[in-house]
């Protein structure tokens, strides 16, 4: 597109090969600028000066109108609104982005070239600090050599969001606390709930049947620990109303990426300090992006993550819960035995001991089984006698990491000891997809939060549908949806990335699947945010893309169902991924790891 001058102030927008999508996209990032007028007197009220309406626009359909007027044009200078407008031409699968900053009553273009210019200045001196500072995974080829790693994939900068949105998500860290615990100890309400997958998928079923046979055995260990990490994405609505967040999932077992949040938060101040100072090219561009007149109000708006600090501090205190903790008690950290993103791991166990003197030892379930030992107290023991006060699971989420018998013994014997679990098999089994699905139906987080409380965090509730036997309720609604499946996607009972489906293929898995069959997945509405410019780097190489990120809240909690010990927000993890990518995992490769820019 281009913008061609009418009269003085005034422009007319114009473009070539628009379709529907793009011309969505202007007319939403106009209205939200408040550059598009219904009528004079509405224009007047939001402008607070007359306004004279300029002649409507025409793009290259007849569907949509954009009329643009000098009065509006003055506002948007005032308020140093920046716009992002996006033109496709699909044939050619080709994207032209611009942005448009006002600035002192004039235009000036932000384009990809000046991000192109901006990464390959600032690409070296990123990676360096990245890999001084912890920000890597292990290399594929460490196979040959232990100590090779390579640079953990991050954007070079902060994602901009409304700052409302972000405190006001900040805030219900506790609320989804309360309800993970309170969900595990209604074995009831848990285990009905999840009948219906339980009969689809022999892995949750596994889980579910394990509950049971610890509860039925006799709970020794009341106390949980949750290190939570709640997903969301920016729902950013055309009809006027303010931006918010709709929840992706809840996640309950290896929420991982804290230490690496909390350092690419580290990285991007860093830059922007480093960087916004002088008269470089570099120094004009960041100022320019993040419209900002000073470095100070950049660093301003960057929130301090402390996920390096709770997450450690929660199993800390875990451990001081256990009964007869003393300084031969350990952490155990269940992992994978080929664990790439081993940095992220370490980063905790570092501050376990620098800052608590806890000791943590890494051990796989396979290792478990072959070790561990548990007394008639229920007393967890390693080979070398150390005791194990907490397990932390940073695998066991995924039915490949139970490839025998053995690793569901090694389980069992950790569910069935006195260690304080993170997390346990009945706070697992609230994480799965059917009982996000579940607490969404009207009445359900009433059950176990105050009327207050389920309303805040029904607040950020998309739509979400049962499937399958027992789903009879949601059938109409599931039909509806399914007519507009570029709108929805299907979720199995999985973690991990890569599980999802997208567009047709959601018609194409339905199809396949009975009807008893598809009880082991929900539907859910697509939550679809505005995309920004980005620049995308892993492997040492930087690309500047058209970018949309998901954004995730850490917990941490410890109680016992009586008293709660601890509950607090815990830091927070952005990722960020190309326009057009479904999956959002870093580890499975579909996004890199970004911060928050907070916006006023």
């Amino acid at each position: 597109f281009w913008l061609k001058p009418l009269a003085q102030a005034s422009f007319l927008v114009q473009g070539n090969g628009w379709n529907s999508r793009a011309i969505h996209s202007v007319e939403s990032t106009f209205r939200i600028a408040g550059l598009i007028g219904r009528n004079e007197a509405a224009c007047t009220a939001s402008t607070q000066q007359p306004v004279r309406m300029l002649p409507t626009v025409l793009l290259s359909t007849s569907r949509s109108r954009l009329s643009v007027t000098a009065a509006a044009l003055a506002a948007a200078t005032a308020r140093g609104t920046r716009m992002q407008l996006g033109s496709e031409e699909d044939q050619l699968h080709r994207r032209y982005r611009l942005h448009i900053l006002f600035t002192g009553g004039t235009l000036r273009c932000d384009t990809k070239d000046q991000l192109d210019e901006l990464s390959s200045k600032l690409l070296a001196p990123m990676i360096h600090y990245a890999e001084t500072h912890g920000l890597v995974y292990a290399s594929k080829e460490s196979q040959h050599d232990a100590s090779l790693a390579t640079q953990c994939p991050v954007s070079m900068l902060p994602f901009a969001i409304p700052a409302a949105a972000f405190h006001e998500v900040v805030a219900m860290s506790p609320l989804w606390n309360k309800l993970v615990d309170a969900v595990a100890r209604d074995q009831e309400w848990l285990h009905a709930t999840l009948q219906v997958a339980y009969r689809a998928d022999p892995f949750t079923n596994r889980l579910g049947c394990m509950s049971k046979a610890i509860h039925a055995e006799g709970l020794r260990q009341p106390h949980m620990l949750g290190i939570h990490r709640s997903d969301y994405m920016l729902h950013e609505p055309d009809n006027g109303s303010k931006p918010r967040f709709l929840q992706v999932e809840l996640n309950t077992i290896a929420s991982s990426m804290g230490a690496h949040a909390a350092n690419v938060a580290k990285l991007h101040r860093y830059l922007l300090d480093r960087y916004s100072f002088g008269s470089e090219s570099a120094t004009r561009v960041l100022r320019d992006h993040f419209n900002a007149a000073t470095a100070k109000e950049m660093l301003n708006r960057l929130p301090d993550n402390k996920a390096l600090q709770w997450i450690p501090a929660a199993m800390a205190e875990a451990c001081k819960a256990y009964p007869g903790a003393a300084s031969t008690t350990v952490v155990l950290f269940v992992c994978s035995s080929d664990e790439a993103n081993f940095a992220d791991q370490r980063f905790l166990e570092h501050v376990l001991w620098e800052e608590y003197r806890v000791a943590t030892i890494r051990k796989s379930l396979a290792e478990i089984r072959a070790e561990a030992t548990m007394d008639a107290n229920g007393r967890l023991f390693l080979a070398n006698g150390n005791e194990v006060a907490v397990v932390y699971f940073r695998s066991g989420y995924s039915p490949d990491d139970y490839p025998t018998e053995q690793e569901w013994e090694a389980r069992e014997l950790v569910e069935r000891s006195l260690a304080i679990k993170c997390p346990s098999v009945d706070y697992q089994l609230v994480g799965t997809k059917k009982v996000q699905q579940a607490l969404a139906r009207p009445g359900a987080v009433e059950r176990f939060l105050p009327a207050a409380d389920a309303s805040k965090l029904r607040h950020c509730f998309a739509g979400l549908w049962g499937l399958g036997p027992g789903a009879e309720e949601d059938a109409e609604a599931v039909k509806q949806a399914l007519e507009t499946p570029e709108f929805c996607v299907l979720k199995p009972q999985r973690e991990g990335g890569g599980n999802n489906y997208y567009g047709k293929d959601v018609i194409d898995k339905l199809q396949e699947l009975s009807h008893e069959e598809q009880g082991a997945y929900i539907l859910m509405e697509r939550i679809l945010p505005r995309t920004q410019q980005c620049v995308l780097t892993r492997r040492g190489q930087a690309a500047v893309k058209q970018g949309l990120s998901e954004f995730g809240f850490y917990s941490v909690y410890l109680g016992d169902g009586q008293a709660t010990l601890l509950s607090e927000h815990a830091g927070h993890l952005v990722r960020t991924k190309g326009e057009g990518v479904n999956e959002g995992g870093v580890a499975a490769g579909y996004a890199v790891i970004s911060s928050p820019y907070l916006m006023p």
